[in-house]
């Protein structure tokens, strides 16, 4: 890569990397993020770079975690690196990755998440994915909201640049945290074809389907995320307890792990007496979910805040219509390609529900429009370029 060698270095620069949110199991957007844009950052610096570039002013690269990592990357497919495994029961971040930086630090330290350690390189670089902390504060417990907010805050204060991956989190930055907009680089998340899609055979999709009551000619809505307060479930359940008055063949399903205030949740489909039409079935594996998505009627993601939302992006590469928030950063990634809603208004919801089911019966143009609009959007969105952006502020 050019900017190596553009910036004076005379010998190889030292690329830490934060992987302890980095799984196989990716089981939110973070862990996610965290697996996709270090593995894109691995396969830009393979194809990039050959060995004897980088014994002239190349790159080397560390990935620190507190167990050893359960993803395997080829040298054959990815750059050559070291897996630091430093453990430490509690408190990681701050007292062994921050110890490991005061003792031993590289050059550039990324941290796919906003919590960085307090002694840090001079140069570190934090993703910090959103605020959705400060707009539904009674969401999050005491801990955890100011847990976050002092992240954040510590980022905009210390990091050298802190992404985001809409310029709706941009905004939010320079709300709350009078961060240096210079300081700030957007950087779109993005979206590869599902492995496991690839894979999968009819009778492996029945199969699935079976373990979770879902009959072949059976409509449901899917919904996958944490199951919890800030993704607005409980009047999305209120909502589908109104559309099921006059559409009783349709099942909700909730997916995903229980998160705060899911009691809330549950206490929702007791009331409207929906046990045998909403679903909560807990975490889902990928191939689960992937084969729960391609064979929905359509997608609802009426969260109350988010900073990029990748079940939009899937829906779109399913081809499934979708229900969506009407929210600052789910507008970026969407544009015109989803029905909008308002997410504190339970008719809102409704009609957005009741839209898509009424154009799916009778195939209208609608929703082939919504879709064929989403299929060109989910091509803006692709790890290679969120990685290629990413590199040029780390190794700028």
């Amino acid at each position: 890569m050019e900017w190596f060698c553009a910036n004076g270095y005379n010998r190889i620069m030292i690329l830490g990397i934060d992987a302890s949110r980095m799984s196989f199991e990716a089981s939110t957007g973070v862990e996610f993020y965290s697996k996709h844009i270090i593995a894109a950052i691995l396969k830009i610096l393979k194809n990039e770079n050959d060995g004897e570039k980088a014994e002239k002013g190349g790159v080397e690269v560390i990935l620190y975690s507190p167990k050893k990592l359960d993803i395997i990357f080829p040298e054959n497919e990815f750059y050559k690196h070291e897996e630091r495994v430093i453990p430490c029961p509690r408190l990681w971040t701050q007292v062994r990755l921050g110890y490991e930086m005061f003792v031993n630090p590289p050059d550039v330290l990324f941290v796919p998440s906003h919590i960085i350690p307090i002694f840090h390189p001079k140069k570190t670089v934090t993703m910090i994915h959103d605020v959705a902390f400060k707009y539904t504060k009674k969401a999050y417990s005491f801990a955890s909201y100011h847990y976050l907010n002092f992240g954040a805050m510590f980022a905009c204060k210390f990091a050298y640049k802190v992404l985001t991956p809409t310029e709706a989190v941009k905004q939010d930055l320079i709300k709350f945290y009078n961060c240096n907009p210079k300081k700030i680089v957007v950087v779109h998340h993005g979206f590869e074809t599902p492995d496991v899609s690839l894979n999968m055979t009819d009778a492996d999709e029945r199969k699935i389907l079976a373990q979770f009551g879902i009959g072949k000619d059976q409509k449901y809505i899917f919904f996958v995320g944490r199951l919890e307060e800030k993704k607005n479930l409980v009047r999305l359940i209120n909502a589908f307890a109104e559309f099921s008055k006059k559409n009783k063949d349709y099942k909700l399903l909730l997916c995903g792990k229980r998160g705060l205030k899911f009691k809330k949740i549950w206490r929702a489909v007791e009331k409207n007496d929906l046990w045998s039409k909403v679903l909560m079935p807990g975490y889902i594996t990928e191939e689960e979910k992937n084969t729960l998505m391609k064979n929905c009627d359509f997608v609802a993601f009426p969260s109350l805040q988010e900073g990029f939302g990748f079940p939009v992006l899937e829906a779109f590469y399913y081809k499934k219509p979708i229900v969506v928030s009407d929210i600052p950063a789910l507008r970026e990634v969407a544009k015109d390609a989803v029905v909008f809603v308002d997410p504190y208004n339970e008719k809102s919801i409704v009609a957005g529900l009741k839209k898509l089911a009424e154009n799916s019966k009778a195939g209208e143009k609608f929703c082939e429009e919504s879709i064929k609009k989403g299929t060109e959007r989910l091509k803006k969105f692709t790890w290679k370029k969120a990685a290629e952006k990413t590199l040029k502020v780390l190794l700028s």
